[in-house]
């Protein structure tokens, strides 16, 4: 190799070695010092997954189906009342906010199902 390719690589290197360690800091967890409590979560087994992947399947097209035709609703009653924002948004919420997939815990029964928002 010639000198300017063999400078170029070493550059190179030295550049990736850089990000990485940058990447490597900047996303592992803090050491110490402060206190952090972390939520200790239920490990599920293969048939709860199995159970959410399923349910899933048929849930996620309905609620789509769902939040879709509300949020096209909402527009129409913004139009119908002429700005009303209150009105419009009480359609919104209760359209398109709420769970979208079925977890392994709501599976279970662990956790509510939201198929509209509060």
């Amino acid at each position: 190799m010639k000198t300017n390719q063999r400078s170029a690589m070493t550059r190179l290197g030295a550049a990736l070695a850089a990000g990485a360690l940058l990447f490597a800091v900047t996303a592992a967890p803090p050491l110490g010092g402060v206190a952090v409590k972390t939520a200790q979560a239920k490990e599920y087994g293969s048939e709860a997954i199995a159970k959410s992947v399923l349910f899933s399947v048929f849930y996620l097209p309905a609620k789509v189906f769902y939040a879709a035709f509300g949020a096209a609703t909402a527009g129409l009653a913004y139009g119908f009342t002429l700005g009303d924002e209150e009105a419009t948004n009480k359609i919104w919420v209760s359209a398109v906010e709420g769970s979208y997939i079925i977890t392994p815990a709501m599976a279970e029964g662990d956790e509510k199902v939201r198929f509209q928002g509060p």
